[in-house]
């Protein structure tokens, strides 16, 4: 009896785990494939349904920034729109923030392709500081801070 006491304790507590978390670098790179899909797709309505109303965002295109949901949609037009460029997620660091497995912080590193000065296609890198949050309607953007990555070095001769 205590045996099977203790079996259900414990897959209740794995149950309650799961439920309450999960990996936080998986989340966040499902959400981060969600952005990178509804952006190259060209679709703003559903980038946007990533962020919360009250999000605070910085792009890289000449630091432009958002702190309210028109200025947001304004900005994922533009960088999401027919002639933006083109994203690529390379990969995620990703933690919890509090206890109860609902903020989580990242780090993403994405590529960006985009006609360079010559017109040729150029890969910059970029690097994406955000802070997720669980809500009613599924992870959600809160702080996305994206920027320009240092460029790696040239190969050794």
């Amino acid at each position: 009896m205590r045996r099977a006491a203790a079996l259900g304790l414990g897959l209740c507590l794995l149950a309650s785990a799961a439920r309450a978390g999960g990996d936080p670098t998986a989340i966040v790179r499902e959400v981060g494939e969600r952005f990178g899909k509804a952006c190259g797709a060209h679709d703003v309505k559903a980038v946007l349904a990533l962020y919360r109303a009250d999000a605070r965002v910085v792009y890289p295109l000449a630091g432009e920034s958002a702190a309210d949901p028109k200025a947001l949609e304004k900005l994922v037009s533009e960088t999401c729109g027919q002639d933006g460029p083109k994203l690529e997620l390379v990969g995620y660091k990703a933690v919890w923030v509090d206890a109860s497995h609902t903020v989580i912080a990242s780090l993403g590193d994405w590529n960006m392709t985009a006609p360079g000065p010559d017109g040729k296609p150029a890969v910059t890198p970029i690097r994406a500081t955000e802070v997720i949050v669980k809500t009613k309607g599924g992870w959600k953007y809160v702080v996305d801070h994206a920027s320009i990555g240092a460029t790696p070095p040239p190969p050794a001769k």
